[in-house]
């Protein structure tokens, strides 16, 4: 009886202690956090308002400098290439394309929190990555109702990420979070090798009398840069996204992007007077990336809710009832072992010969 009271409780005081391993540490830190071969490509449907075309605008030609109303497709491809303990080497590549045509990419790899998914400075050396600063490529694992920093990877610059409410996307719950990034100069090389670095200054009084700057501006700039045969160009990006976020698995189900990037002089003073719009669109999530998105959601959070939560639950209530059983059997034990006294409430017999 004994023994089977220790086994019982050995087993229940194990199940107590794996329960509450697997819910506070295990789970959170080794099954919700990004996957080591996490390898996710997402397609989104939009429209290029406007885009310009460099090779048409340095030959003199505006009429087709600028194309617009195109259908075009964003394709991003976010990929864990190694990890080092709780931070991740994550590769970002963004393709811009129209009617098949690639019209803009940018790759970025950053060093990320497995968890937090922010931006990260504790990585192996041999890394090379982008010093960004808050979130680059997901959100948190989980997500909450609070408002985030974003990194903007074309101005190298952060972003609030507002959190809004609670909405559906693809038939699942999620957070919205919305962002607003103001005119702010491109900083990224990938961006800026792409385009074009000066505009013949024949171009300027043209420019003028199609009205995209006045002739006071021109005036001021040929005062700027005089006898000067081309001036510096420079370029801004503004936005404002809206992205749904699965709670659970911080996973963006949806976006909704409303971007632009506007070409300028770039005059003496850091100031850019904008002239022509590089690229303005328009995103949201395929009907197949929302499926995809919203089916990895859903895995994610059935694998975390079992590991986290039911499977602690039934482990907890399992060790509880041994732990239980194990102290019955224990006394049970001890009640069977424990020697009965014969002699109560006996009449001894007088002693030999003696009459009472």
């Amino acid at each position: 009886m004994r023994k089977a009271a220790i086994a019982s409780g050995v087993i229940g005081v194990v199940l107590l202690v794996a329960a509450g391993l697997l819910a506070w540490w295990i789970t959170p830190s080794y099954i919700a956090r990004l996957p080591s071969n996490y390898n996710k490509t997402r397609t989104y449907d939009g429209t290029i308002h406007s885009l310009l075309n460099p090779a048409a605008l340095a030959s003199g030609d505006l009429a087709a400098a600028v194309r617009t109303g195109l259908p075009a497709t964003l394709t991003m491809n976010v990929k864990v290439q190694q990890t080092s303990g709780n931070t991740a080497l994550v590769q970002d590549t963004r393709t811009i394309s129209t009617s098949g045509t690639k019209v803009g990419a940018i790759t970025e790899h950053y060093a990320v929190n497995r968890q937090s998914l922010e931006a990260t400075t504790s990585h192996p050396a041999d890394w090379k990555v982008t010093a960004a600063k808050g979130l680059t490529v997901s959100f948190p694992i989980p997500a909450k109702q609070q408002n985030y920093t974003g990194w903007v990877e074309l101005t190298q610059t952060t972003t609030q990420l507002k959190y809004v409410k609670q909405t559906t996307q693809g038939g699942i719950n999620t957070y919205e979070y919305q962002s607003t990034v103001p005119p702010t100069p491109v900083k990224n090389p990938q961006a800026l090798a792409a385009l074009p670095k000066t505009l013949p200054a024949s171009l300027l009084p043209r420019i003028t009398a199609a009205g995209v700057i006045s002739a006071g501006e021109l005036a001021s700039l040929m005062k700027t840069f005089p006898h000067a045969t081309s001036v510096p160009l420079g370029y801004t990006y503004q936005s404002t996204n809206t992205y749904w976020v699965a709670p659970a698995t911080g996973l963006v189900v949806n976006v909704s992007t409303n971007e632009t990037q506007t070409g300028g002089i770039a005059l003496p003073t850091g100031k850019i007077l904008p002239l022509l719009p590089v690229l303005s669109d328009t995103y949201h999530a395929s009907p197949s990336s929302l499926t995809a998105a919203v089916n990895d959601a859903n895995s994610g959070s059935s694998t975390i809710s079992t590991w986290g939560t039911i499977v602690p639950i039934v482990a907890a209530v399992v060790g509880f009832l041994l732990v239980v059983l194990a102290i019955l059997l224990w006394l049970r034990g001890r009640s069977r072992g424990r020697p009965v006294d014969v002699s109560h409430g006996q009449r001894h017999p007088s002693p030999a010969g003696r009459i009472s």
